[in-house]
């Protein structure tokens, strides 16, 4: 029973994961590179874990914001495209500050 239970879990979760578009995950990824790089930047000159986070955080969802807004012209804008800017931007200032 606990194996059916497992498979089906896996299953589900395979199934959830497929529905993220790309899109999205680009976002993310380009947030997260961003994020952490300004972070490691930051922390390297100034050696102040705060300031460094929150420079990422802020340049990346600057970086991000301004692409959004120019998009409601020339593209297509979206909420989710912002909120999967949030969470590259999040994680990668999460795994910067685990690593200095």
């Amino acid at each position: 029973m606990i194996k059916l239970f497992w498979i089906v879990l896996l299953i589900n979760l395979t199934a959830r994961a497929q529905m993220l578009q790309s899109d999205k995950l680009l976002h993310m990824g380009g947030s997260y590179a961003m994020s952490s790089t300004v972070s490691a930047i930051v922390y390297n000159k100034t050696k102040n874990k705060n300031q460094a986070v929150i420079s990422g955080l802020a340049v990346s969802l600057l970086i991000g914001a301004s692409k959004e807004i120019y998009d409601i012209k020339h593209g297509d804008s979206s909420w989710g495209d912002m909120f999967a800017n949030t969470v590259g931007a999040t994680l990668g200032i999460v795994t910067i500050r685990i690593a200095i």
